[in-house]
């Protein structure tokens, strides 16, 4: 008998026996984790152990970056806040400014599309 467990400890093992596979190792991996999954006699736990093998290549590769244009808009601030090289009066200053400008970017973002976050 199939549990979750037993899907879930075979995901995180073979996340790192496959750093660095080809995409078709990982992809053969993932089928044969998701029969292993069919296997468990819970509906619930066996539709978890589904999406959880389905979770391989992003345990593998980490998460893909986000590619909105509001994302991109903060990492620049962000990083013209981390160069800033004015007193630290300044460098407060422009911290607070960046800080509602990304807070604005965040709601932007979420008005727009309510089901996503901000990446």
């Amino acid at each position: 008998m199939v549990r979750y467990d037993d899907v879930d400890a075979q995901v995180l093992s073979q996340a790192d026996a496959l750093r660095g596979a080809d995409e078709a190792t990982v992809a053969a991996e993932v089928d044969r984790l998701k029969a292993l999954a069919e296997q468990i006699d819970d509906e619930r736990d066996r539709r978890l152990a589904l999406i959880r093998a389905a979770k391989l290549p992003e345990l593998i590769n980490g998460a893909p970056a986000p590619t909105s244009p509001e994302f991109a808009r903060a990492s620049m601030l962000l990083a013209q806040v981390l160069g800033n090289k004015g007193s630290a009066a300044d460098q407060i200053a422009h911290a607070e400014r960046v800080k509602t400008e990304i807070a604005e970017l965040s709601g932007r973002r979420r008005r727009a599309n309510p089901a996503r976050s901000c990446g």
